[in-house]
């Protein structure tokens, strides 16, 4: 094993040397000539609103206010236009109508226990769901099923007698 003085002279070595003084003087120069001379900052205030100028914002909020108001007033329909009329010899459009639909249970798994957001036990039980939906299009006559898997997480309270 190496004696301690030869592990410290090598370890010297590693290190890089330090600035020398003339050096540190001349960067500290170079930085003072980049960033310049500090000017005098003057602190400008902003004038103080006038009179006349918030009784010009005031009242042209309060005439936004009342043309809110009144506008809605003036463009309301008349009560009978609000039901719409339609002729019974008028066909809706084709498109799609929902046949059928079923949710079915495709596994069950058991979690083991688990604590509620109370601290109360719950059994958790993993449910692997698929909903599907029976669409016909009426345009052409297909039937299009619609599947739609989804885990979903069980949690039933235990509750000791």
């Amino acid at each position: 094993m190496h004696k301690p003085d030869p592990i410290e002279t090598i370890l010297a070595r590693l290190m890089p040397p330090a600035i020398s003084e003339s050096g540190q003087h001349s960067i500290a120069a170079m930085l003072d000539e980049l960033a310049g001379r500090a000017e005098p900052t003057t602190v400008v205030r902003p004038a103080p609103a006038t009179w006349t100028r918030r009784l010009l914002a005031g009242g042209i909020a309060a005439a936004g206010v009342a043309a809110a108001l009144i506008f809605p007033w003036a463009s309301s329909p008349a009560p009978a236009s609000w039901a719409k009329q339609t002729s019974p010899a008028v066909a809706r459009p084709a498109g799609l109508v929902l046949v059928g639909e079923s949710d079915r249970v495709e596994a069950m798994t058991d979690e083991g226990w688990q604590e509620d957001s109370d601290g109360a036990p719950m059994l958790a039980t993993r449910l692997s769901v698929v909903e599907e939906n029976s669409l016909l299009d009426e345009q052409t006559g297909i039937v299009m099923q619609v599947s739609e898997p989804r885990e979903e997480t069980f949690l039933m309270p235990v509750s000791t007698f």
